[in-house]
């Protein structure tokens, strides 16, 4: 189904969005998929409760998208319920989305127009705008102001889901902040001066998970496989179980700008105790990891949408007459879910 509101206000912010924090829209078959894949972890009767956080939500593209699918799946459960009641399924959906979202979904950014964007963007889309704050995420909750501070679930979410800013140039270099990281000490013989945010970013979203919880989060695939970056994926290890690694196509961000060859990493946190063991070298080896490498994101290098085709050449047509995307991005979350299931 289109989101005809969504491609209205995206279209609307894109043209005032410059990316000078190294800011830019998540396309949405990427949110759709990492909300997905996550949602197949968890019970469907407790969705409604888990505690949604991004830490750089920019426009809201991964909020959004967990209420959008929320709403699905409350939809489905509304439906299946006796008639005769006075509001319709989908009214009772929709009621039920905007209780869990005002309670639980929650959107953290530096840049104030972005703070006000996603706010509008979750009124438009059915709620959780009242837990948009203005705050430099990298910075401990001590130095938030006092609002953001006492409604902020910091350390206590389910489930993170971030796209942290990305940029060749800029570097996280304020010594205060880099002093409140272990990614600064980790294997290295000295503090690290500089750390660009994107790889910073991955130790900032893990703090706010609760053990137990989940972070989804988009990385460049040099953090994943850079001799140089070893130290941020020993640090991880030490620090979460990997769930699924996605590699996405370098066509993924064309659109909006971004990540030239992007990943999804999904990772489980520690509990304490597990941390504390596997500092001391204590691991849980004996587990799977998904692993997905989708070769097409439904658009090609010059941002434009590619169809599916026969193999004649002719582009193939839905039954409802429409060219059909080629895109196998959305496909990951049914695997993901069929390895899930296969797992336990």
């Amino acid at each position: 189904a289109t989101d005809a509101k969504g491609d209205a206000y995206e279209e609307l912010v894109g043209e005032n969005l410059r990316g000078d924090r190294g800011e830019f829209f998540t396309p949405r078959n990427v949110c759709d998929m990492a909300v997905q894949m996550v949602m197949a972890l968890y019970p469907e009767n407790h969705l409604t409760s888990l505690k949604i956080l991004d830490c750089c939500c920019g426009t809201g593209g991964f909020l959004v998208s967990w209420l959008n699918n929320l709403f699905r799946i409350l939809l489905q459960q509304e439906e299946l319920r006796p008639l005769g009641r006075r509001l319709s399924p989908k009214e009772r959906a929709l009621k039920r989305v905007k209780e869990a979202c005002t309670l639980n979904l929650y959107g953290l950014d530096i840049n104030p127009f972005l703070v006000r964007t996603c706010q509008m963007n979750l009124v438009m889309h059915g709620d959780g705008s009242s837990n948009v704050f203005r705050v430099d995420s990298a910075r401990s909750p001590g130095e938030w102001d006092e609002d953001s501070r006492h409604k902020i679930p910091y350390g206590k979410v389910d489930i993170v889901f971030t796209n942290p800013p990305f940029s060749e140039k800029a570097k996280i270099d304020d010594a205060h902040i880099l002093d409140q990281y272990e990614l600064t000490r980790w294997e290295s013989n000295g503090p690290r001066a500089a750390i660009p945010p994107e790889q910073l970013f991955v130790e900032t979203s893990l703090k706010f998970v609760k053990p137990g919880g989940h972070l989804a989060i988009v990385l460049p695939d040099g953090i994943l496989n850079n001799p140089g970056l070893r130290f941020i994926r020993s640090w991880l290890l030490r620090r979460a179980k990997l769930v699924a690694s996605v590699d996405l196509p370098k066509t993924t961000f064309k659109a909006s700008g971004g990540v030239n060859n992007p990943s999804v990493l999904l990772v489980q946190k520690l509990t304490k105790e597990q941390a504390q063991q596997a500092d001391q070298g204590i691991f849980d080896k004996d587990y799977e990891i998904f692993m997905s490498t989708p070769k097409t994101s439904g658009i090609n290098n010059r941002a434009k949408p590619i169809y599916l085709r026969h193999p004649d050449g002719r582009e193939e047509v839905g039954e409802d007459g429409e060219k059909i995307i080629n895109d196998e991005i959305r496909a990951v979350p049914n695997a993901f879910h069929e390895w899930v299931e296969s797992s336990i």
